[in-house]
């Protein structure tokens, strides 16, 4: 505010070509035939513990759908979903079964080791499922038209995502903490110091060079399992006349393990106006 004030059809399925057992081959719409996917029975939360990677999974129940199935490979990239295959790291194969259901777990050990990293609370890695037909034929992301591959529909389950949080441990999340990144009021650098309970953590002051009347610290509800975090709409402060008893709203995750607050907030001016949504970091 500181800154402100002073400044389609199953045919289509295969559009971009179908897979043979050792390279794609495009072809006209009208020659293809069904394609085999899997569709999504159910799925969970897909929240991997950075503190116990092997023991959390991101999961889905899938159903076969097309040509029968000879088997699901399973790949990982890390941020959000690509059809480019080149990114997709190798983790595993799940053979079909005769029920034509899959249960896919991909636990945040499996991910860490597939793509030789270390899991950080924050990441978003997704996972691919990859088919694979009796006869060779492969179909994925990589190889359905993505207008097609996101139409609700179709049910597909071609991708899940898995997202790495830490649970929030008050002790840890308490202290003070520097703004890193503040794309509302500018004060990078400012510091600002949090308290904490089992699901909620005060942050005095939130945004530093906001004033009376109205200056109070703001208030964020935390899942303790997950460290997502939420601020309901809650006067902060006021930049002078005119420009009163401003409130923030919005989500993001705290994690404690790391001292990492991150927020995407909505900014509404005592008057109504609404100003947007910015993004508000700070660093233990």
């Amino acid at each position: 505010m500181r800154r402100i004030i002073t400044s389609i059809s199953l045919l289509a399925i295969i559009a971009y070509g179908s897979s043979c057992k050792t390279e794609d081959i495009v072809q006209d719409v009208t020659t293809l035939g069904i394609g085999s996917y899997v569709k999504l029975v159910s799925k969970n939360d897909g929240i991997i513990d950075a503190t116990n990677p092997a023991g959390t999974s991101a999961s889905v129940k899938v159903s076969e759908y097309g040509p029968e199935q000879e088997k699901v490979v399973v790949y990982v990239s890390k941020g959000t979903r690509t059809p480019d295959r080149s990114k997709w790291v190798l983790v595993k194969e799940v053979p079909a079964s005769a029920a034509r259901e899959y249960d896919i777990a991909v636990t945040g050990a499996e991910i860490a080791t597939a793509l030789s990293t270390t899991l950080a609370p924050g990441d978003i890695y997704t996972i691919y499922n990859s088919v694979i037909t009796k006869d060779g034929e492969r179909f994925d992301l990589g190889n359905i038209n993505t207008e097609v591959a996101g139409n609700p529909n179709y049910n597909f389950a071609l991708t899940f995502q898995a997202t790495v949080v830490c649970p929030f441990i008050p002790a840890d999340a308490a202290g003070t903490y520097t703004i890193t990144t503040d794309g509302w009021d500018g004060a990078t650098g400012e510091t600002a110091t949090i308290t904490a309970t089992a699901n909620s953590a005060t942050v005095t002051y939130m945004f530093p060079y906001a004033a009376n009347p109205g200056f109070n610290p703001v208030v964020v509800t935390v899942n303790p399992a997950t460290g997502s975090a939420t601020v309901s709409k809650q006067t902060y402060g006021s930049y002078g006349t005119g420009f009163e008893n401003f409130t923030a709203q919005g989500t993001g995750f705290f994690f404690s393990c790391t001292g990492f607050l991150d927020l995407n907030l909505q900014h509404i001016s005592g008057g109504g106006t609404n100003y947007g949504n910015y993004i508000l970091r700070m660093k233990k």
